[in-house]
C-alpha cells in the first residue's frame, strides 16, 4: 500500500467518490472549515479522535465506493489486490499510515518551526526589527496581498511604526492594509488627524480600510497574508514590552484565516473604492442630495467647468451612450446644485498653479486635461458662477512652513457634512490601487472638518468673495493667461 499524507489521501478519496466537505462535515462532526483545512494540509484531526474519524471516513467512502462499483479504481489507486475483500478496512489503514505519516513530517516541520519563531523582548529592538521587517517585505513583495493590523491607528502613529512605509517604495501590485481606529483618541489631538491625512497623501499605492477598533481591542496582532504575523504585548505607555515573530506558511495562513474574520463581520468606517459610481443609484447621486458642502481640492478644479468643456470631454474618453447620460444627469445637478447651495472651496495654492500650468484634472472616475482656451473659459465660469451664488467661498491655503506637507498634496476631500470621499492624483499611483476613500462615518467626517478648520486658523490661509476673486483675475488676468498659453497642452 501507498503512503502518502493525510491531507492528499482525504482529497484522493473525496474525489474519487466526488463528496463535497459539507457531507464530510456532517459524517464526522466537524465543521466545513475543518474539513478544507484537512484536505488542503493546514491542519489534521485530532489525535485523540483520530480512530474514530478515520473509522467514520471509511466506511462512508467505502460505502459509496460499493454502491458506484469502483472498487477496481480504489485497488489500483491503494495499489493493493483486487480481490481483497473488507474495502473498509483497506481505507481505514490507508488513512490511518496517512495521518501517521503526517504526523512525523509535522514534527518534523515543528522543530523547524521552533527555531524559526523570534522573540524579541524591549521597545528598542522590538521596533527596530518591526521597521526592518517591514522593510524587506516590502522592497521584494510583488503581487497582491493583504496586511492585518489588530492594533490602533494612533497607538502605532506614537510607536512610529509608519515611518518603514513612508520610506520604503511598495513594489506590490496592491497591498491592502486593514486596521482598527479609536475616534475619540483620533479627536482627542490633532497630531493624530495630521498623520492620517499625510500618511494616506503619501502613501497613494496602498489601499487603507479603518474599521471601529472597540471590535479589535486587545489583539495586537500584524498579520502579512502569507508571509508572517507578530504578535506584540503592550506596556502602560504603549511602547512595545515584548513581540513574538511567526514565519511558518501554514501557521500564518491559519491565523490570517481566523483574525480575517474579525473584520469580515464588520461595516468599515472609511475604505478603499475603485470607483464612485455616477448612475442614479451611485454613490455621487446620494451625496449631492444635500445643501452644503465643503470640498479641499489638489487634483484640479472639477466643478463649475463650462458645457463645452465637459463635452470635449466626454468625446475625448469616447463615452458610450450610458455615460454621456449618466454625466448629463451629473452636470444638471451641478449646474443646478451650485447656483444656490452653500459651498466651501478650498485650495493649496500649489493645486492652482498646477492646475493653470497643466489643465489637469481627475473629473468623475476619468482623468482629463483642459485646453487652454477651455481652462481661461473655466475660470470666466467660476467667477460668473460665484456672482450668482454669493454662498460660495473660495479658500486659498498658501505656501509656508506651517503647510509644508501641502505642498504637493494629491488627496482631495469632498464633503456634505454627514458622509464624505476621499480622491486621489491618479498621476501618482504606480500599482492597481484604488482611486477613491469613502468615509461612511459621521463621526469621521465631523474629525476631519475639525482638521480642515484648523488649517483655516492658519495666517497663510484666506478667504475669498465674488468681488475680491474677480478683481484679483483682473488684476492677473494677463499673467494667469499667458502661463496657461505657455503651458498649452492642445
Amino acid at each position: 500500500m501507498i503512503i502518502e499524507d493525510y491531507g492528499t489521501a482525504l482529497k484522493k478519496l473525496t474525489v474519487m467518490t466526488q463528496t463535497k466537505n459539507l457531507v464530510l462535515a456532517h459524517i464526522t462532526g466537524y465543521d466545513i472549515s475543518y474539513i478544507s483545512k484537512w484536505c488542503n494540509g493546514i491542519k489534521l484531526p485530532a489525535t485523540k479522535y483520530i480512530e474514530k474519524t478515520n473509522d467514520q471516513l471509511s466506511q462512508y467512502f467505502a460505502e459509496t465506493i460499493a454502491k458506484e462499483n469502483k472498487k477496481i479504481e480504489l485497488c489500483s489507486m491503494l495499489s493493493i489486490s483486487a480481490d481483497s475483500d473488507d474495502i473498509t478496512f483497506e481505507i481505514n489503514q490507508y488513512l490511518n499510515a496517512a495521518y501517521r505519516s503526517s504526523m512525523k513530517k509535522n514534527t518534523k516541520r515543528q522543530k523547524d518551526f521552533m527555531s524559526s519563531v523570534k522573540v524579541i523582548a524591549g521597545n528598542h529592538d522590538a521596533a527596530k526589527f518591526i521597521h526592518e521587517l517591514f522593510k524587506e517585505k516590502l522592497s521584494h513583495i510583488t503581487i497582491e496581498t493583504e496586511l492585518l493590523i489588530l492594533g490602533e491607528f494612533c497607538i502605532l502613529t506614537d510607536m512610529g511604526f509608519w515611518k518603514c512605509f513612508e520610506s520604503t517604495p511598495l513594489r506590490a501590485s496592491r497591498l491592502t492594509i486593514r486596521i482598527g481606529l479609536d475616534m475619540n483618541t483620533l479627536a482627542s489631538d490633532p497630531k493624530y488627524m495630521r498623520k492620517l491625512y499625510t500618511l494616506l497623501n503619501r502613501l497613494l499605492n496602498y489601499d487603507f480600510i479603518f474599521y471601529d477598533y472597540t471590535y479589535l481591542k486587545h489583539a495586537n496582532m500584524i498579520i502579512m497574508e502569507n508571509q508572517f504575523a507578530i504578535q506584540y504585548a503592550l506596556q502602560a505607555d504603549d511602547s512595545i514590552g515584548i513581540c513574538t515573530y511567526i514565519p511558518d506558511p501554514v501557521l500564518v495562513q491559519d491565523i490570517y484565516d481566523r483574525f480575517s474574520l474579525r473584520f469580515s463581520t464588520q461595516n468599515p468606517i472609511l475604505a478603499s473604492a475603485k470607483v464612485l459610481g455616477i448612475d442614479e443609484l451611485g454613490f455621487r447621486t446620494a451625496f449631492y442630495s444635500v445643501n452644503n458642502f465643503f470640498f479641499f481640492l489638489t487634483n484640479g478644479f472639477d466643478f463649475l467647468l463650462p458645457s463645452q468643456s465637459i463635452d470635449d470631454f466626454l468625446e475625448e474618453i469616447h463615452a458610450s451612450p450610458r455615460v454621456i447620460r449618466q454625466i448629463s444627469h451629473l452636470r444638471i445637478m451641478w449646474e443646478e446644485l451650485l447656483s444656490r447651495v452653500n459651498v466651501e472651496f478650498m485650495l493649496p495654492t500649489t493645486s492652482i498653479i498646477r492646475y493653470i500650468e497643466t489643465g489637469y484634472m481627475f473629473f468623475t472616475d476619468a482623468e482629463y486635461r483642459m485646453k487652454a482656451e477651455d481652462r481661461k473659459s473655466h475660470i470666466k465660469n467660476i467667477i460668473y458662477t460665484m456672482k450668482k451664488n454669493p454662498h460660495i467661498v473660495m479658500g486659498v491655503l498658501q505656501s509656508s512652513t506651517e503647510t509644508a506637507e501641502y505642498y504637493e498634496s494629491n488627496l482631495s476631500f469632498y464633503s456634505n457634512f454627514s458622509s464624505a470621499f476621499l480622491k486621489k492624483n491618479p498621476q501618482y499611483i504606480t500599482n492597481e490601487a484604488s482611486p477613491f476613500y469613502i468615509v461612511s462615518s459621521q463621526k469621521l467626517v465631523s474629525i476631519f472638518h475639525v482638521f480642515f478648520n484648523e488649517l483655516k486658523q492658519l495666517p497663510t490661509y484666506h478667504q475669498y468673495t465674488y468681488t475680491e476673486v474677480h478683481d484679483k483675475y483682473e488684476k492677473y488676468k494677463n499673467f494667469i493667461e499667458r502661463t496657461i498659453d505657455l503651458h498649452n497642452h492642445t
